[in-house]
Formats: C-alpha cells, structure tokens, sequence
C-alpha cells in the first residue's frame, strides 16, 4: 500500500475515533452525574404457568418515569437494590412469554418482596424486522428469533453461524476463511452464495451493513454486543428495497442489571484460537450506553489460514423528552491481513490431515492450496460505520424515525492471480412514519418512508508477481484495472394493514427503487471502457393472517425481491476488460408462501410450518475462468420452492428442545449458455434436505450445557450436475456454570465442536475450474472461556 493511500486509512481511523469520543461524552457525560437517593429494593421470584423458576427474565422496577432492571438468575431470583422509598409497578418480560406486573411498596432498608409468573406465548411476542412494532399474530411473513442467551451462552462469538444455524430456510456456512469475504457464506431460500452474502439485507440497530449496491460484510458484526436477532425468510424489497430476498435485523441490547456493567471475557482453544472482549455497560433512566472491543485470533484448521480480527462498537440512547430519543451507533473493525487457504479438489478435502511434529500439514484437508500457499493470498480491510436515528412519538400510534449513516471501508487483497485495492466511501439516509387508527370496528395501520443510500469505489487491480521465496506474499505486476464505481439508490415505499377484527389482518405495500451504477475508467491505454448503467422496479406485497383458533395463527403471502448485481459482479467481466459488464442485468424473485405458527398449550411446543414457492428470471449465477477469476451471467428463469418446519418444546423451565427442518427444491427451468442447456438441472449450492436438533439443560444449583445436532444432505456443485458436496452430521457441545461470588458474575464455559470428528466441507464455490470446489472444515475442536461481570449497583 502506498504512502499515501496508509495517510488515508490514518485519518479515517483518528476521524472515527474523534466522532465516537465526541459521541460518547456528549451522551454518556449527563449519566454518569445522576444519582438517586436509595433506601431500599424489590426482590422475589419469576415462574412460569407451571412453577419452575424462571431464569434470564428481565426485571423492570418503574416510579415516575424512571425504571431500574434486574435479571433473574438461574434460580428464578432477582434483586433491584438502591430504590428509593414509594410504590413501584414492577414488570417481568421474556420473548415468548406473556408478561406479569404487580405493584410493589419500597420502604427504607427493606426488601420488598415481588413473586411474578410468565405464561407461554409466541404469539404474543413483538417484533421489529418489519420496520414497525408488530405482534407475530400480525406478520404475514415467516418470522425467527433468536435471543441474547442463544448468542452468548458457551460461544465464540466470532460468527454469525453460531446463532443462526437454527433456523428453517436459512443456509449458513463458517468457511473459516478469513481471507476471503469475511469467512461466512448466508444465504435465505437461495443457493448459497460464492462468496459472503447474496440476496440478504442485514440491518444492525437501525444502520444498513448492506450498502447501496447489495453488497453486506457479515464478518464486521460484533456478536459480543448482539442481544437479539430477527429474521424475515422470504422476499422483503417492499421494506428494504434492493437484495432483500431475505432480511437479519441485529439488535444491541442493554444490560441493565448495574447501573454501570464491565463484563471481560477470555477464551482459548484449538489451532491457535484466542479472543478477548470487554464490555462496558451502564446509564441512568434518560441514557443508556453499551461499549464493546475485542480482539480475535487464529492460526487455523488448514495450512495458510492465519487471521487476527479487532472490533469495536459504541452504542449509545439518550432521551431528549418524554416522546423523543436519540440513538447513535459507531463500529469499526480491523482486518490487518487474513490469510485464505483457497478451495482443494475432492480426493484432498476427503482425506484425514496428516501433520509432522511441529504441527505442520503434510496432506489432506489441512492442506491449502498450493498457490495460495506459495504466494501467501489473502485479504487485509479496515472499515468504519455510524449513524445516528432521531424517533419522535406523537401519539401512542403515530411516530417518526430518521436514520442517517455514513461509512468507509479499505480493501487489499492478494488472490487468484490478482492483487485488489479497493477504497470504498458510502453514506446514506431512511426515514418511516409510522401510524394508525380506528375506524368504527376496523383497525388502520400504515407505514411510509423514504431510503437513500450512495456508494463510491476506488477500484484498481494489478496482475500479480510471485513472491522471490515461496511463502512470501505476492506483490503487485502491472496495472489491469484502474477505476471509479459510483452507484446511487433511491426508494420510497409505503404499507397499510387493516383488521376489520380482532382475527383478521390484511395488509399490502408498494416500493419503487432506482439505482444509478457509474464506472470512470481512469486506464486508458487499451481504449476508455466508462460507462453506466440504471436499473428500476416497482415491488409490491400483499398479506394476510388469521387467527383460527386459539393459539393457531395462519398466513399468507405473495412478495417480490429485486437483486441488482454489485458493482464487483457488474466489474468482472468474462473478458477481464475494465467497466462494467453491460449484458449483466438484476434478478427478480416472486413468491407466495403460505404457513401456520402457534402453541399447543397442554404439550408447551411452540411451532411454525411454511410453504413457499418461487419464480427467480434472470438468477446471477456464478463461472469461473481458467485463471480462477469470477464472473456472472444471468440464468433465464429458475423455480425454488421449498417447506420449512421450526419446533421447539419447552416441558420445562429447565428444559428445552429445538427442531427445524428445510426442504428446497431448486431447478433451472430455462439456462442455456455456452452451449450448454442446463434446463430441468438441480441450481447448484442448494442442500435438498437439511436438519437441526438442539437441546438445553440448566441445573438449580448453575450448572448449563447443551447440545446440537447439524445434518446437511448432499447437494450438486455445478451447473451440469455432474459434482456433489457429499452430505455430513456434525455435532456439538457446549457446558457452562453461571453463578455469583461475592456479588461477582462468574461464567466459565467449555465448547466442543464437531465432537464425532466428522470430515465435512464447510463451504463450497459452485462451478470452480480446475475442480477445486471444496473447502474443508476443522476436525474435533475445543474452546474454553471466562465471562466475568461486576460493576455498580
């Protein structure tokens, strides 16, 4: 990197701190000077329908417009100290459950006693991907929630796979190649993708990770901050516009139980795995904040896979007035450089890893590919987002959020016989009003906004020379690709639900985005390949949900997607040329999905069932040359339908059970290119079959541990059908102790991966040349960890 391309990437960063410091002190500074004047608290116990104690409720304590939280332990217990002396209405609340209130008299130097019971009820439970406040009985679209104890309980914390594999119609893969697209494949009813994300918009606390073009880095999510994750499976342009065939909204939650939190977390494990994180959490009844930083480390399963990730992330809420909040959200993360082992052929990514003595891969799926190897390929970012959203309450119905959100992100790569420095700049602006109404027996909601969001690339790639000692890194030859990559996008949008009872919901909505692609060739020695491209569509949804029945909620809906291709697919071109590929054009989904979600009371299984199927014209499908670089080309029309299946049981507090099943059937209805018609042919990266089974035990006296259970069924890697990814059952375990030592959090963990050592691709790249297709996955692993909290109560 030249001299003044490492000026840059300083000043972004010192920019970045600047605004988080600044941020930090305008917002944190007015909590860290009140106090309150305490003289005694409220505790007691939270059950639920049954009598088993309830832990991980959520304790709320409120008195004049201020509230003080508390977290039930993993004996049911709570304890609020520090409360000023009058009556209290005390409130429990978990996701799933029906909540319970009481009202509480504090009085000096006595705690009052509160007993709070929690009943079983998913419906019930509220929601936020929709871009409004919604009750799942109202959703007309397949809904999954995954908690703040599911995220932290005995993991990592590296990976959004960790928290996601749980979940119907959703394929994640941890390819555990930080060197390549941040080492994480997700994709929602959709082949997997070649590398990172496709047809996916991820929102973390109201700032889009997804930028302008499609384009989303899952890697940069910090995990250690997440509280609480929703996921729309199925079209969502209507809410999100482009590369919404699916939608993961992360939210930071805030840990209340101190009025000032430090939680310091450690772990090591195999292959060179470490990380450490501190978290800091703490506010007052106007302003909260949450700050986390981490650092992670691996040498890696296989031969060249070494990468240190540092992350940081400031969140912060303030309330202005009584109907007005201010948030603001500020992360960075740095990749300073991450090696990739690349993908092997088949006969190597079966065989067991051979080592010699000092631990080095000699043969088998430890290996890297050579050349990779040789040429030390690779990836080193650094990337920087924050946002601020202002939300103003007008009435219990009607609201306003304004979101705005800037970015920047630096890219060099050493990779498939190119070097790539890309510089990114991208900032952006969502807005919704949200309201509603009653008129007579019908009841009106709506939501209309307006999102805008630019993007700037700096793009330049250059042939690569190999290194003068093998293992050193390749450097850069001569310049191929020299160029700007602009895109604007802009979308309104609008959704209304009516209920002409308390059963019933319709609901509807409209979008229309337009995005402007621009390419500034700046190498015009071999002609002068500028150029754009614009691309628009309308997306329109409607749905429906009925209550049949108590405890049975039915729902339907018809909903499109609209996938432009980024501007590194439109960038690639079969022939290598600069500017855009001008025969590449956007992929349009249409589905109608059909399902029922609901509790059968007397066995206390929760369920939800689907149904969809779907018309893809012009899918992006991925090639590969024979100097490994990548292009796309458009499919003509391919049919995905599939069932998905979520069961989780819950006999008692103590005790619970997860199952989810998928069923796809994907196929090329129309594809002929290059002389080959792929028609009636299996769309490859699509597993038929898949299935999950997870279970969790928590102890009286603390002690934790579960259990999960992956089966993928074996699924085609080309177009022509003719190479499979043989299909696998991994297996893992996790064990803990959550308890308390003289008003300390001690939580020490145990995480065993792939216990059965089962030989199994963590990823694959659908069409490689060469037959390189697979990229193998670790054998047995284990981790161990320490989470500690303490602060001020």
């Amino acid at each position: 990197m030249n001299r003044q391309k490492l000026m840059t990437r300083v000043k972004q960063t010192d920019t970045y701190w600047a605004v988080a410091t600044v941020a930090l002190l305008v917002f944190v500074a007015p909590a860290s000077s009140a106090g309150q004047g305490a003289t005694g608290s409220i505790g007691g116990t939270v059950a639920d329908e049954s009598g088993g104690v309830m832990p991980g409720v959520t304790v709320g304590a409120s008195m004049g417009g201020a509230t003080r939280f508390g977290v039930s332990d993993t004996r049911g217990r709570f304890e609020i100290a520090d409360l000023a002396t009058g009556r209290y209405v005390v409130e429990a609340v978990l996701s799933g459950f029906r909540g319970d209130t009481v009202s509480v008299t504090v009085t000096a130097g006595v705690t009052s006693g509160a007993n709070l019971r929690l009943e079983i009820a998913p419906l019930a439970e509220t929601v936020t991907v929709t871009r409004t406040e919604q009750t799942l009985s109202g959703v007309p679209n397949s809904i999954a929630v995954v908690e703040r104890d599911q995220i932290e309980f005995a993991e990592r914390r590296t990976s959004l796979d960790e928290s996601l594999r749980g979940i119907p119609g959703l394929f994640v893969q941890n390819r555990r190649n930080y060197g390549l697209s941040g080492g994480i494949g997700i994709s929602i009813r959709a082949p997997q993708p070649r590398f990172g994300l496709r047809g996916v918009a991820i929102i973390q606390d109201g700032i889009p990770i997804t930028t302008a073009d499609g384009t989303t880095e899952p890697g940069n999510v910090d995990l250690g901050s997440v509280g609480r994750i929703e996921v729309i499976r199925g079209p969502s342009s209507v809410l999100y516009g482009n590369s919404a065939g699916g939608v993961i909204n992360l939210t930071t939650t805030f840990d209340r139980s101190r009025r000032l939190t430090i939680r310091p977390d450690v772990q090591f494990g195999s292959y060179g795995y470490n990380r450490q994180q501190i978290r800091a959490d703490g506010g007052n009844a106007k302003t909260q904040f949450m700050f986390s930083a981490s650092r992670f480390e691996t040498d890696g399963f296989r031969a060249n896979s070494h990468a240190e990730i540092i992350q940081t992330n400031l969140l912060v809420r303030r309330e202005l007035g009584p109907n007005t909040e201010l948030r603001g959200v500020f992360n960075f993360n740095d990749t300073p450089y991450a090696e990739s082992p690349s993908f092997l052929n088949e006969s190597d990514a079966r065989s067991d890893p051979r080592r010699d003595s000092a631990g080095v891969c000699l043969s088998g799926a430890c290996m890297a590919r050579g050349v990779a190897l040789s040429r030390n390929w690779g990836e080193g970012a650094r990337q920087g987002q924050g946002g601020l959203t202002l939300e103003h309450r007008f009435s219990e119905t009607d609201r306003l959020r304004v979101t705005g959100w800037g970015m920047w992100r630096s890219l060099d790569a050493v990779g498939a016989f190119r070097n790539v420095e890309l510089g990114r700049n991208g900032f952006g602006f969502r807005s919704e009003y949200l309201g509603g109404t009653q008129a007579g027996t019908v009841g009106l909601d709506w939501a209309a906004g307006f999102d805008v969001a630019s993007q700037q690339d700096d793009r330049m790639e250059f042939g690569q020379v190999a290194p003068a000692v093998s293992g050193g890194r390749a450097t850069s030859g001569s310049l191929r690709v020299d160029q700007t990559e602009d895109v604007l996008s802009a979308g309104p949008f609008a959704q209304i639900g009516i209920s002409p009872n308390d059963r019933v919901r319709f609901s509807a909505g409209v979008r229309w985005d337009y995005y402007d692609f621009t390419a500034g060739d700046r190498k015009l020695d071999d002609g002068d390949q500028s150029g754009g491209r614009t691309m628009s569509q309308v997306s329109p949804s409607v749905g429906v949900t009925v209550a049949a029945a108590e405890g049975v909620n039915l729902f339907g809906n018809v909903a499109t997607a609209y996938e432009t291709p980024t501007t590194v697919e439109l960038s690639q071109s079969p022939t290598g040329a600069g500017g855009f590929n001008q025969e590449l054009g956007p992929q349009d989904l249409t589905s109608v999905e059909f399902g029922a979600r609901g509790l059968i009371s007397p066995a206390r299984l929760r369920y939800e069932a689907t149904v969809f199927v779907s018309t893809v014209d012009n899918a992006l499908v991925s090639f590969q040359n024979p100097d490994d670089q990548t292009f796309f080309r458009n499919a003509g029309k391919s049919s995905r339908d599939g069932v998905e299946l979520a069961l989780e049981w819950v006999p008692t507090s103590s005790f619970n059970t997860r199952v989810a099943y998928t069923y796809q059937d994907f196929v090329f209805e129309e594809f002929a290119t290059g002389g080959n018609d792929f028609a009636g042919n299996l769309e490859p990266g699509a597993p038929p079959h898949r299935m999950f089974f997870g279970a969790n035990y928590i102890a009286p006296f603390g002690f934790r541990s579960g259990a999960t259970v992956r089966w993928v069924d074996k699924f085609v890697a080309n177009n022509a059908n003719t190479v499979y990814n043989w299909s696998y059952a991994v297996v893992d375990l996790r064990f803990g102790y959550d308890g308390q030592w003289g008003g300390v959090d001690v939580r020490p963990f145990l995480g065993i991966d792939n216990l059965l050592d089962e030989r199994y691709n963590s990823s694959i790249i659908t069409n490689a040349w060469g037959g390189r297709y697979f990229e193998p996955s670790p054998d047995r692993e284990f981790y161990v960890g320490l989470t500690i909290g303490t602060g001020v109560r």
